[in-house]
């Protein structure tokens, strides 16, 4: 077959060449350290990565995956994206979440056009993902009934959501789950979801050309100067500071 030959051709140039790829302990290590919410891990394979002499520039260190470099980076960005989603799958992501932020982070990569912009996009998506899952992680240790408010609220961000609405879904009293959410959490079912649709809303400005107006309705905020006094004050810019700050960053 045409491609077996091709393969070994490939195979050849490589050991000529002195072509490797990274050391697959490293690589899965790291791809763990991110699935699993180990902040820690992740900075030390970082650290050990750079201290490989111009990893990040040297095809010969990565692979060639096209002749073009941008596009080249562009691949690699991609499999890391797949690669990253299904572990943190397998870690207790929601489906919606981990397959939403690849698709995200995928059609971002495709508008860049430099290599370095690739590679800042890439840090920030191996942080998302750590800092999301190492989140997830954390709702692991609470017990059933309010890792499952949690669920809900995550499933109905864009919905008029209340305290009667959650426990109704989970055949609970309000009371009830009121008292165990505010234990567990730290906080009552009103602030964390208030929390949760600003979080929400962030991801939105700085992934979406969506109006800021649209994104306060979508949520439900009662209006869009009580949805630009709440975001300011939990992230400590306006909407559109912090859509300018971040949105445009990379990407401009």
């Amino acid at each position: 077959m045409q491609i077996n030959r091709e393969l070994n051709v490939s195979i050849f140039k490589n050991r000529e060449e002195n072509i490797k790829h990274p050391e697959l302990d490293h690589e899965f290590g790291f791809y763990r350290a991110i699935a699993t919410g180990n902040k820690t891990m992740v900075e030390d394979y970082k650290n050990l990565f750079a201290q490989r002499a111009n990893f990040d520039e040297n095809e010969n260190l990565q692979g060639m995956l096209s002749k073009d470099p941008v596009q080249s980076q562009k691949y690699h960005f991609a499999i890391l994206a797949a690669l990253i989603s299904r572990l943190c799958l397998e870690e207790g992501l929601e489906q919606e979440v981990a397959y939403g932020m690849s698709d995200l982070y995928i059609q971002k990569v495709d508008t860049l056009t430099t290599v370095q912009q690739v590679f800042e996009l890439r840090d920030k998506m191996v942080n998302d993902y750590t800092n999301t899952m190492h989140n997830t992680k954390k709702n692991q240790s609470y017990s059933r009934q309010t890792a499952k408010a949690i669920d809900y609220i995550s499933n109905n961000l864009n919905t008029r959501i209340t305290l009667t609405d959650i426990a109704e879904a989970l055949d609970m009293t309000p009371s009830y789950l009121s008292k165990l959410f505010s234990k567990e959490t730290g906080q009552s079912i009103s602030a964390y979801i208030k929390v949760e649709k600003l979080k929400a809303a962030a991801n939105m400005l700085q992934y979406s050309d969506i109006s800021i107006t649209d994104i306060s309705e979508y949520y439900h905020f009662s209006s869009q100067s009580h949805f630009t006094a709440s975001f300011t004050e939990y992230h400590g810019l306006t909407p559109k500071k912090y859509r300018d700050k971040y949105n445009n960053k990379i990407f401009a």
